[in-house]
């Protein structure tokens, strides 16, 4: 018959080993990371895309657009935009005459795996400026200003500008700021809104897009990087080398 080994010694190599899979298994699981803050996402002029405003860029030109803060312990994201607006500070409708006698700003939109979620800067069709909504789907630049089938124009007619107020579900209140910057855009617009757990968890890997005006004759879209937190199966490599370690370590005892 074998040696017994005292129960001290079995129940201590027993927790040390349990100890360690805990420990790999613990590290197996997928860990929730936001990237680094800010996030600036520039929309340069003519010089570098002829397309990139469609109509004059006094009155829809995009700048930039950051992502610049995100606060952990209010939840909360504030989000600036500079952009050259024809509606002014006020955000207000405006026209270009034509068929385009009613156009707004558009919404920021992002777009997280089947999610849609949408920030007014105004307040529109029961949604309220600045807050944050899930959305079941997106308006087009025709579909916003109600322009028919053959209406294209001059102006990008199949862009999506506004999320629809259909359905929308509010997920955190927040509040947009206007200023006047004398720049060479001539508003900052800042938005700051509270989110739930479900958006901050699927920020990551997300896109966005913005239009400055509901004709989406001028847009800004981006991609949201991944933040640099080893991959699960690194982890789960890392925990059964611990594993493997501390059995040697029992072995040579």
């Amino acid at each position: 018959m074998g040696e017994y080994l005292p129960v001290s010694v079995v129940f201590g190599n027993t927790m040390r080993i349990s100890s360690l899979l805990f420990l790999a298994a613990s590290l197996t699981l997928p860990a929730f990371a936001l990237p680094t803050f800010p996030l600036v996402y520039t929309d340069p002029l003519a010089s570098a895309d002829p397309a990139d405003v469609v109509g004059d860029p006094n009155l829809f030109d995009i700048s930039s657009l950051a992502f610049a803060s995100f606060n952990s312990g209010t939840k909360r994201f504030t989000v600036e935009i500079f952009l050259n607006y024809g509606g002014g500070t006020s955000l207000s409708a405006f026209s270009i005459g034509g068929a385009f006698t009613n156009l707004n700003v558009g919404d920021l939109l992002l777009f997280s795996g089947s999610n849609i979620y949408a920030v007014p800067l105004v307040s529109r069709d029961g949604l309220d400026a600045g807050d944050l909504y899930q959305v079941t789907g997106t308006q087009t630049a025709k579909q916003s200003l109600g322009l028919g089938a053959d209406q294209d124009g001059n102006y990008r007619p199949n862009a999506a500008v506004w999320g629809s107020s259909q359905s929308a579900t509010q997920l955190g209140a927040g509040t947009v700021t206007t200023t006047s910057t004398g720049g060479p855009t001539n508003l900052k617009v800042t938005l700051d809104f509270a989110a739930n757990d479900a958006f901050i968890n699927g920020f990551e890997g997300s896109s966005f897009s913005f239009a400055s005006a509901t004709c989406g004759n001028d847009l800004i879209t981006g991609s949201i990087p991944g933040s640099e937190v080893p991959e699960p199966g690194t982890w789960a490599l890392l925990g059964a080398g611990l594993v493997g370690l501390g059995l040697m370590r029992r072995r040579a005892a």
